[in-house]
């Protein structure tokens, strides 16, 4: 008691420490309201924030939920038209692994076939070998027979121009006499002709048949040799023509152009020998080989048929004259 009655205050200042109080309280009871103002403001705010952000996500879950079906339907139809896809390409796949299959059993095949028939042509080229050999031996022989025959015809044929040279001096000889003896049975007509004139006008110591018989014997004996004269000149022009002609048809074709295909056929790089040829030739090398040696023995008949024909249709006696 003692000790509450010494704290007791005295009642002007606990009036004036409820007063405080009251007016702490009215303070703190403003501060509250202002703050619950406050707060009920944010709150209404906050509400619509709220209402509006619900508002905003429920459209944007709309749109979100469509968009989800769109792309739901367009994986669909990706996986759909993904699975028919991989569908089509192994069923592509599947044909050209099976054609791939078939070419290359087919190839096979093919190959075994060939390589078959090149063991067999292999077997026959060996074979032919030695036979390919004796006959491109053969070829080269009648190829060297033939270069000699068309040198000797190349020595025959500068006989024949040789000769023609010498016939056609002889010619020339031949009808300068022939017009020597034209001129000289011309000057014994003249002299018969004033013989015959001069026994008609001298008197008579033959008989007139003596004169007759022997005119007409001189005048047959004339006709004969003019005759015989113009048999040979002709003979002698038209074997004239044929030799001139001769000579230019030889010296144009056979000369320029027979001549320097001879050479053109016989001439040519230095060929190997026989061994060497064939060391390395393949079965259609080889051949083609053989075939080249017909070919140019081919060549080198035809060069000498033609001037054997040349000749044989100009003058055949050429040959004759060169024998």
């Amino acid at each position: 008691q003692l000790h509450s009655k010494s704290r007791s205050p005295a009642p002007d200042e606990v009036f004036d420490d409820i007063d405080g109080n009251f007016q702490h309280l009215n303070d703190r009871v403003q501060f509250l309201e202002k703050q619950l103002t406050n707060l009920s403001e944010e709150k209404s705010n906050t509400d619509g924030a709220h209402y509006k952000l619900k508002d905003e996500n429920s459209v944007l879950m709309e749109s979100i939920v469509d968009r989800i079906h769109m792309l739901e339907e367009q994986v669909k139809d990706v996986e759909v038209k993904s699975d028919e896809r991989v569908s089509d390409e192994q069923k592509k796949y599947k044909d050209i692994l099976s054609r791939q299959e078939r070419e290359k059993s087919e190839q096979m095949e093919y190959f075994t076939q060939r390589l078959q028939n090149l063991e067999k042509e292999n077997e026959l080229l060996k074979m032919e070998n030695p036979r390919l050999r004796g006959e491109i031996d053969r070829l080269k022989i009648e190829k060297l027979e033939l270069e000699d025959k068309i040198t000797e015809l190349q020595v025959e044929y500068s006989s024949v121009m040789n000769e023609n040279s010498d016939l056609k001096l002889k010619f020339d000889r031949e009808r300068e006499t022939t017009g020597q003896l034209l001129d000289e049975l011309g000057k014994e007509l003249g002299e018969l002709r004033q013989y015959k004139i001069e026994a008609e006008v001298r008197p008579r110591r033959d008989s007139q048949i003596q004169v007759q018989g022997r005119y007409q014997t001189l005048q047959t004996e004339i006709h004969r040799l003019k005759e015989a004269l113009t048999v040979e000149w002709n003979s002698l022009s038209q074997e004239n023509r044929g030799l001139l002609e001769l000579n230019e048809d030889l010296n144009a074709q056979l000369l320029s152009r027979c001549i320097s295909e001879g050479r053109n056929l016989t001439e040519g790089s230095q060929e190997q020998s026989l061994a060497s040829e064939l060391e390395h030739l393949t079965k259609t090398e080889l051949m083609g080989k053989v075939q080249e040696q017909e070919r140019e023995l081919l060549r080198l008949k035809q060069y000498i048929d033609k001037i054997l024909l040349a000749i044989l249709e100009k003058n055949p006696s050429i040959l004759e004259i060169v024998r």
